[in-house]
């Protein structure tokens, strides 16, 4: 089976709220959001079984546009690993495990460190940077326990559809 990981950098952000973990998407951020629907709804590239985010409300915000922009069917889930500077280990690990196609909103620096670690093996350094609204599409053969390595299928930002 031919399976899918999206791993998508939240979308432009308020920069005042009571935290950091409070920010929600602004205008900005949901023009992007909405240019990000617009250009995958013609071309359903992007499909999932299950949409992961972190505990931030921007994160949050930009897999909720996602998923019901691009009507894909699923609930949100929010996962422990996700967060800006959270160590991707374990979430690497969750995702190896899958047997899904997943798409999973989440922050710099924590997804380059994550998109290294599931390319490479290791996070020793950013193989992939992402900028805001961006989506990296990684693939990969799956049978039972066995799958081939990750590889990058794409890597799109909002500003490629303005």
């Amino acid at each position: 089976m031919l399976q899918h990981l999206h791993l998508v950098r939240h979308a432009h952000a308020e920069s005042d709220a009571p935290t950091d973990a409070l920010r929600p998407l602004s205008p900005k951020g949901h023009r992007q959001c909405s240019r990000l629907v617009e250009a995958f709804s013609k071309n359903q590239m992007i499909q999932a079984s299950t949409i992961w985010h972190s505990g931030l409300v921007r994160a949050f915000e930009t897999a909720e546009a996602l998923a019901n922009g691009l009507k894909l069917g699923t609930h949100l889930v929010q996962k422990d690993g996700l967060a800006p500077y959270d160590d991707p280990t374990t979430i690497a690990a969750e995702m190896n495990a899958l047997d899904q196609s997943c798409l999973v909103a989440g922050h710099e620096p924590n997804l380059s460190y994550l998109a290294s670690l599931l390319l490479a093996g290791h996070d020793s350094f950013q193989r992939v940077v992402f900028p805001k609204a961006s989506i990296l599409c990684l693939s990969r053969m799956k049978a039972g326990t066995q799958a081939t390595p990750w590889q990058i299928v794409w890597h799109l930002s909002h500003k490629h559809f303005k």
